[in-house]
């Protein structure tokens, strides 16, 4: 690959592909997702420790995805992504200082003209307009105290959190969640749950903290692994003092990461239950992801911003009873540019031109081996411009100037 590709050459093959299963009319979606989820940190990818009960069922149920990845691993860039399934530069977002452009479609408003009542609780940050209803979530400050401000982003500064379960922004988002789904369910609608968590600050509960200490190590790091990081991660262990953490310090806040992850999870647990009860499970196609992953000092790095598997890799489960199989697992590379694609897929809502992501119901229903599948990524952190390709068992990461 010549180091002169554009991002227009990075993705000028990739298609949105037709829809193989008959329209399912009057489903509903649920969309669940985090921010700052390692794949390192899921008990359904093979993570030993972590309790994610929740989505581990849910991944029974369905079909999880090993090798998903965001199309930017950073917060604002790859929401955009997914939002309108196409490179977040290609539609005017490169930080999370936003900028999306008008001009293309969006999933909240596709889906609103569609028929379906659309909400989004919880954390936005798309960049821009995403045509959901975004009325109820925990961006709220009039709902709960801003308790975040106590905390830095510093690894060494995670601890116990000193405030209840029911104050946090996420549990605000789930029991927002909780009225929507009793109140719309009559309707056919798409409802988005974004928890902020297990994004830093690093602070949970003691009833989760208490499940990971003295359970976890250090991530192995040796100078090598430092000697080889890009130039940017370079600047960032510089920047935020990671070379300076001990290793008690790496080892707690991994623990208060874990437990974060489990708090999310729990909240999962009670949508998830909520749906069962009102007997929407088998008419609703349920997706849980995540924007990007988190380091949690692997390679001596913290946060995301890279291409790192824990950073730029990401969970992605889907079970919808009436089109996927129980218990499957796929392993070939796929985006967060997929989603929105195959949701119009298993839902029979006609799909926008331009997109340029391709569904992934034929890799679920088994009507393509995924061999000629990848994955895109781009950063343009610290005025750094990167890009990452995975295809098959290969990883190709160009950075620009270094």
């Amino acid at each position: 690959m010549p180091n002169s590709i554009s991002r227009r050459d990075f993705v000028q093959t990739l298609a949105a592909a037709p829809a193989l299963a008959a329209p399912a009319e009057g489903y509903n979606i649920l969309f669940l997702m985090s921010d700052e989820h390692s794949p390192h940190a899921a008990g359904w990818l093979g993570n030993k420790i972590v309790r994610t009960p929740a989505i581990d069922s849910l991944a029974r149920a369905g079909a999880a995805f090993s090798a998903s990845y965001c199309q930017n691993p950073v917060c604002v860039p790859s929401r955009a992504s997914f939002l309108t399934s196409r490179m977040a530069s290609n539609v005017g977002v490169f930080g999370n200082d936003g900028g999306l452009v008008n001009d293309v479609p969006k999933m909240g408003s596709v889906f609103r003209n569609a028929g379906y009542a659309v909400s989004w609780m919880g954390k936005t940050h798309w960049g821009g307009e995403s045509g959901f209803d975004v009325s109820h979530g925990s961006d709220d400050a009039a709902e709960r105290p801003d308790r975040r401000k106590q905390w830095t982003r510093l690894p060494e500064d995670a601890g116990v959190a000193d405030w209840p379960v029911s104050q946090e922004p996420d549990t605000i988002a789930k029991n927002h969640a909780l009225r929507f789904l009793e109140e719309n369910r009559g309707k056919r609608f798409f409802a988005g749950v974004s928890f902020r968590k297990p994004h830093f600050p690093f602070a949970v509960q003691q009833e989760f903290y208490k499940l990971y200490n003295g359970r976890l190590d250090a991530p192995r790091v040796t100078p090598r692994m430092i000697e080889e990081l890009p130039l940017v991660s370079k600047k960032e262990r510089e920047t935020y003092g990671f070379a300076k953490l001990n290793q008690a310090q790496i080892v707690k806040a991994r623990e208060v990461y874990f437990g974060m992850v489990t708090y999310m999870d729990s909240l999962v647990g009670e949508i998830l239950k909520k749906l069962d009860d009102l007997g929407l499970r088998e008419k609703t196609v349920i997706l849980y992801t995540a924007d990007h992953g988190e380091m949690a000092g692997e390679h001596g790095l913290w946060y995301k911003n890279s291409f790192y598997e824990a950073s730029v890799r990401i969970p992605m489960v889907w079970s919808f009873p009436k089109q996927i199989p129980r218990g499957k697992q796929i392993h070939a590379p796929v985006m967060n540019m997929d989603i929105f694609p195959t949701l119009c897929d298993l839902t029979g809502v006609p799909l926008p031109g331009g997109l340029e992501g391709r569904s992934l119901l034929p890799l679920i229903k088994g009507t393509e081996d995924g061999g000629k599948r990848y994955a895109l990524a781009e950063s343009f952190r610290g005025g750094y411009a990167s890009r990452k390709i995975r295809s098959g068992q290969w990883k190709y990461c160009y950075y620009h100037e270094d």
